[in-house]
């Protein structure tokens, strides 16, 4: 088989594709042999059009390449069926569809579009809902609509679990998480961050997460939150998150993974399927869910007990 390279001359409107392939030397230089890297494990498995719309669309492809080299690099037999989702992989005893999708900050002029991060010293709020809505639009338009037309047509089956591999890189204001992390907030029914003060001593006595089952958009309608929460979501067995992108990335591959699976998914992922980076275990309690962080070196690998704890009252069903 002739390889074909991943970079060519050919014309090329992303300006990130066009500043990697041209690099001479430096920190862009390393993310093109790095890129290269990736392509040497994915080609096999890359549609048609993966090195036209590379062009055009440089971080969403980036990030299906970068997810299945990293279930390669592990040692899994890639599926890829054209058309289908971005990758399967077999694990004990079921097969874990992924499909990866990267949000952009929303349509120009839109007045739900996340605003442009300025670079200027500017100090800016972070938009946190509508960052939040980029997260459930997407999940909607994956789960909604492809995943029931591949079901329907047979591409994969409705034995088979399936996960959302979102990169929100191309959002904006993604080069760091929030607090409950953001893949969490569109999970479950959980908001912001909460401290009471006691006003006597100007000490926090409890703090908290908001309950949070909607968000408005710009024109009052409301999107519900909780994906995981709502029966007719109960088909998606997980969420992933990565920020992943060719000049920004971990040292360890996959090493800034958010892995967290449906409590009440139909198809659940196994237990014991890890990737590097966070995987969140999430348990049922009496009036929300616990949540424990994991952290583990490899989708085979032992949990790294230090980083587990005893869970944390993150998410409540009822309002606080």
């Amino acid at each position: 088989m002739v390889k074909s390279p991943l970079f060519s001359n050919e014309a090329a409107t992303d300006l990130g594709y066009i500043n990697i392939r041209e690099a001479k030397g430096g920190p862009l230089k390393e993310a093109k042999e790095h890129c290269e890297a990736l392509w040497d494990l994915f080609e096999p498995y890359a549609d048609a059009q993966f090195l036209v719309e590379l062009r055009t669309n440089f971080d969403a492809r980036y990030w299906e390449m970068y997810l299945g080299a990293y279930f390669i690099e592990h040692g899994f037999e890639i599926h890829a069926p054209k058309p289908g989702p971005d990758l399967g992989v077999d694990f004990e005893d079921r097969r874990i569809w992924f499909e990866a999708v990267s949000p952009t900050r929303g349509a120009d002029g839109h007045a739900d579009q996340v605003p442009e991060m300025k670079h200027d010293g500017t100090v800016q709020n972070v938009p946190e809902e509508k960052i939040i809505l980029r997260y459930l639009n997407c999940i909607s338009d994956k789960f909604d609509r492809q995943y029931a037309q591949w079901i329907k047509n047979g591409t994969i089956s409705d034995k088979d679990a399936f996960v959302i591999a979102i990169n929100p890189r191309g959002i904006g204001f993604e080069h760091a998480d929030s607090e409950p992390p953001r893949i969490l907030q569109a999970a479950f029914t959980v908001g912001p961050l909460y401290v009471v003060i006691n006003r006597e001593t100007l000490k926090a006595v409890r703090t908290g997460y908001h309950f949070r089952n909607e968000i408005p958009k710009a024109a009052g309608a409301l999107v519900p939150t909780g994906v995981f929460q709502r029966k007719e979501c109960a088909a998606l067995s997980g969420l992933l998150c990565s920020r992943v992108d060719a000049a920004n990335k971990p040292a360890l591959l996959g090493g800034d993974f958010q892995l967290v699976a449906n409590p009440h998914a139909t198809i659940s992922l196994p237990r014991s399927f890890r990737l590097n980076g966070t995987c969140f275990r999430v348990s049922e309690v009496k009036d929300g869910y616990d949540v424990t962080p994991e952290t583990s070196k490899g989708a085979r690998g032992d949990v790294d007990s230090k980083s587990a704890s005893q869970g944390n009252h993150l998410l409540a069903e009822k309002s606080v």
